[in-house]
């Protein structure tokens, strides 16, 4: 792993992030329950074949509730993050999966969007961070990985700090930049068809698992969630420095 970091350039070591404690975990609470499941199915049938079959039907009910909850167990420690270790550097990450290991410098992503953030009552939010490269490719990591959200605030500051002068200046240069089913150019924000020009936007924010435009000439609202917003954050910055510069302008022609 420290040579393919070197490989890469990728610096000086920052933080590990290991999904392999969790699998341990899980593999001593298998060994301790799998037996009692087994049993209670072995009851149940057994109750069900010899009687009182009322107490055999009651066992199988318990008996696939208990298995159940083992399996819920199973898929959220075991499965999703069997063998996953993520390295950060300075440069960039390495991902360890079943797979193989795999190096990604910073400036080599193209695009990070956070799925999965809206609030539940009662439940904590999960969090989902898809990564894309130049080449369509990427990956996902998820809250299968312990302090993801952590990971995860650290990939959209690093990818956003090198994408947002690559795409403003694209915009300020007259082309249009596409962020989902956002269009933003020099003129005003796009989403489904409904022009916005900047100065008829009060408000661009990403928060609750939603990005929204408020537009300061009308209640209306439009929202799309975050899950489908590559680069929300560099959105939203590049929206608030065209709408201020649009009001700049405004207020220009005003004293004129």
């Amino acid at each position: 792993m420290t040579t393919l970091a070197r490989e890469h350039g990728l610096g000086a070591p920052i933080r590990t992030f290991d999904a392999r404690d969790d699998f341990r975990r899980t593999v001593v609470w298998m060994a301790l329950l799998g037996p009692v499941g087994v049993l209670s199915v072995w009851s149940a049938f057994y109750y069900l074949i010899v009687g009182p079959r009322w107490l055999g039907a009651l066992g199988v009910l318990l008996a696939f509730g208990y298995l159940g909850a083992v399996w819920w167990i199973l898929h959220g420690g075991a499965l999703r993050g069997w063998g996953l270790v993520v390295y950060a550097f300075e440069n960039g990450l390495v991902r360890v999966t079943r797979r193989g290991t795999h190096a990604c410098r910073w400036d080599e992503m193209r695009g990070v969007t956070t799925a999965g953030v809206r609030r539940t009552p009662g439940r904590r939010p999960p969090w989902r961070y898809r990564v894309t490269d130049a080449e369509g490719g990427g990956f996902v990591l998820g809250d299968e990985l312990p302090g993801v959200r952590d990971l995860g605030e650290v990939l959209v500051a690093e990818v956003g700090r090198r994408v947002l002068p690559v795409q403003l200046a694209a915009v300020e240069g007259g082309a249009t930049v596409v962020f989902g089913p956002f269009a933003v150019d020099r003129e005003g924000i796009v989403l489904n068809g409904e022009r916005v020009p900047w100065r008829a936007v009060r408000s661009v924010a990403a928060g609750g698992g939603e990005v929204t435009v408020r537009r300061a000439d009308a209640p209306q609202v439009m929202t799309v969630p975050l899950d489908r917003v590559p680069n929300a954050a560099v959105l939203v910055e590049i929206c608030r420095r065209l709408r201020s510069r649009a009001e700049r302008a405004g207020a220009r022609g005003a004293r004129a």
